[in-house]
């Protein structure tokens, strides 16, 4: 599953000498699932009455809401992905882009890895430019991998790309499951306080200000 796009990203960095690390975006830069559990609740109902904040912490994703589950709520969701313009309208996650800035001048960002469709590109590369992100290459999911199989295409590329790519920040557990075991990079594991697993680099990280704790501890000058 390893596309054109993906091979010139890496090809570039070896070029270039380069090494850094990779962003994940919804959840991890941007407050994504706030915009979609506002919207879903709206069309689709909200009967359990909870606030957007506890539905949130409950189910943490919208595909593990039981009543959203319809054909036209995951209709509605697959739409969703497709629109260019609603990635502009997310929230910023406070913070992100401050801490991104300043872990990037610690250790490169050298580009974004998202399950986001090309389709969206240009919403996604506007929103990050308006937030003062890095301008780096934005990799996205290709059209033949079907979104419920994007984190294991994540994984794989993820896995390619080191040791160019020497690790992300990135906050889905379905990403920390599906690397292999030989996987020799760091995750930094945002908004979350378990390692999920000892066999491969997984570092939890509540806040931001623990991915940059944790990424100087790393990669700062005074530790080499």
């Amino acid at each position: 599953m390893i596309n054109k796009e993906v091979e010139q990203f890496k090809q570039k960095l070896i070029d270039e000498k380069k090494e850094g690390l990779i962003l994940d975006i919804d959840e991890t830069l941007s407050w994504t699932i706030g915009y979609w559990v506002c919207e879903m609740q709206k069309h689709f109902g909200n009967p359990e009455n909870l606030s957007i904040k506890n539905l949130i912490k409950r189910y943490h994703y919208t595909q593990n809401v039981p009543y959203w589950q319809t054909p036209k709520a995951l209709e509605w969701m697959e739409n969703a992905r497709e629109n260019d313009l609603l990635q502009e309208e997310l929230s910023l996650i406070e913070n992100s882009n401050d801490m991104v800035q300043k872990i990037n001048q610690i250790i490169p960002i050298v580009g974004y890895l998202t399950i986001r469709p090309q389709s969206v590109l240009s919403g996604t590369t506007h929103w990050l430019n308006k937030h003062n992100f890095p301008s780096e290459p934005i990799i996205t999911r290709p059209k033949d991998v079907i979104s419920s199989e994007g984190n294991i295409w994540k994984a794989e590329v993820l896995h390619f790309l080191y040791p160019q790519v020497v690790g992300i920040v990135d906050d889905n557990p379905s990403v920390v499951e599906k690397l292999p075991s030989d996987y020799k990079g760091t995750v930094y594991f945002y908004d979350n306080d378990k390692c999920m697993r000892e066999d491969i680099n997984i570092i939890p990280c509540k806040t931001w200000s623990d991915v940059h704790y944790h990424v100087n501890l790393l990669h700062g000058k005074t530790n080499k």
